[in-house]
């Protein structure tokens, strides 16, 4: 089986702009179904002006609307507009799911409420992707960006150096790409359920949920020992990083006895194992910044070993370590090259492929050992005339 078997036949229209819906559609689309993105006449998603922009065969291409877009049909409706809407609901009649992430009543103002459209389509499943919700709550009609999310769930107030400096933000849209993807599993499942039962469903895809789903950590160490977890701090199990003979960082996590006492082997520090001041998890957990990285910085500066040795003597001891890389290390990577991680952006499906200056990584799972092959990023209303029969 090959990636694009798995939702062949799924019909997929999204009302969508920015990141959260059309990485979920994107994710929809590399798994085999046909995604018809919606846009707006003549603007289209804001995302298609952002830079960076480079040439990628005859098109001039954003770097931030290809990451979430490619293999997509794009049309152009304005559902304000009486005629536009019989349109849209022309491909309703005729597609499996309904995805969008407009501002929570949006639809209903123009007289698609989602009440309405699953009375009309009882098989349509409706992914309603938002900030806050659309099932009510003080905070329903709150905008929400990827920054409001990292910061109302908790996130921003563990990244950072300390808990008296500032709270920071994760450098990517994190709580986007979560609820992409927990959006398209959502409407994977439900594609499941329809199949046996015929029945579609609605599905409410907040942000806020999705984020304190992803705090279940820290949330955890909260409801088990009532002290709020801070910045600067990992008071569950010792993890951070330690620098290296040749100036890079490793990064290391010590969860159990029996890795501590790895770790101790590994750099030849065995009475530790048995100091009563790190005896045991959270102590160590404690001492991490004070002890442990200090111990661990001696320990490679005074062998002169730099950060792939260090790691290879910690990995033969059975510790988990791992080398922080640069993202051009990553980029570079000849494991995931050996995977085939990054596919070719292709401007649109009439590009030669040997004209790709560009690659972006692919839906990140093998199937069979198969990776998926990404398709080429849609022009705005590219797909007017196939879709829409006959509208230019």
């Amino acid at each position: 089986m090959i990636p694009s078997d798995l939702l062949n036949g799924v019909r997929v229209v999204s009302l969508e702009q920015y990141i959260a819906a059309p990485y979920c559609t994107q994710i929809l689309s590399e798994a085999g179904a046909e995604v018809i993105k919606v846009e707006r006449p003549g603007l289209g998603d804001p995302r298609r002006m952002y830079d960076p922009t480079r040439r990628v065969g005859d098109d001039d291409v954003s770097g931030g609307f290809a990451s979430y877009n490619r293999g997509k049909k794009s049309i152009t409706l304005d559902i304000s507009n009486a005629e536009d809407r019989v349109a849209l609901k022309g491909l309703l009649a005729e597609c499996d799911v309904l995805v969008t992430n407009l501002r929570p009543g949006a639809l209903a103002r123009v007289e698609l409420s989602t009440a309405s459209l699953r009375a009309e389509y009882p098989t349509l499943i409706i992914c309603e992707i938002s900030g806050f919700g659309v099932s009510g709550g003080p905070y329903e009609q709150w905008t929400a960006f990827d920054s409001v999310i990292q910061a109302m769930s908790g996130l921003s107030s563990l990244v950072g150096e300390s808990a008296d400096g500032a709270p920071l933000l994760a450098p990517m849209s994190m709580m986007d790409l979560l609820t992409g993807v927990w959006a398209a599993m959502g409407i994977s499942a439900a594609l499941a359920h329809r199949a046996l039962s015929g029945e579609g469903c609605h599905i409410d895809a907040a942000m806020y949920d999705i984020g304190a789903a992803f705090m279940e950590r820290a949330l955890t160490l909260q409801e088990f020992t009532d002290k709020t977890p801070t910045r600067g701090t990992d008071s569950f199990s010792p993890v951070g990083a330690f620098r290296t003979a040749d100036g890079r960082w490793l990064s290391i996590v010590i969860p159990t006895d029996e890795m501590w006492r790895r770790c101790c082997t590994a750099v030849e520090r065995t009475e530790l194992v048995a100091d009563p001041a790190l005896d045991t998890v959270t102590k160590r957990a404690e001492r991490m910044r004070s002890t442990i990285v200090p111990m661990l910085e001696e320990w490679a500066l005074n062998g002169g070993l730099g950060a792939e040795e260090a790691a290879a003597v910690l990995r033969d001891a059975g510790q988990p370590v791992g080398v922080v890389q640069s993202v051009r290390d990553v980029r570079d990577c000849a494991h995931l090259a050996h995977r085939k991680m990054f596919a070719p952006l292709l401007a649109r499906a009439s590009a030669q492929p040997d004209r790709a200056e560009l690659a972006l990584p692919r839906f990140p799972l093998l199937i069979d050992g198969i990776p998926s092959a990404p398709g080429p990023v849609p022009a705005l209303g590219e797909h007017n005339f196939t879709v829409l029969g006959g509208r230019s």
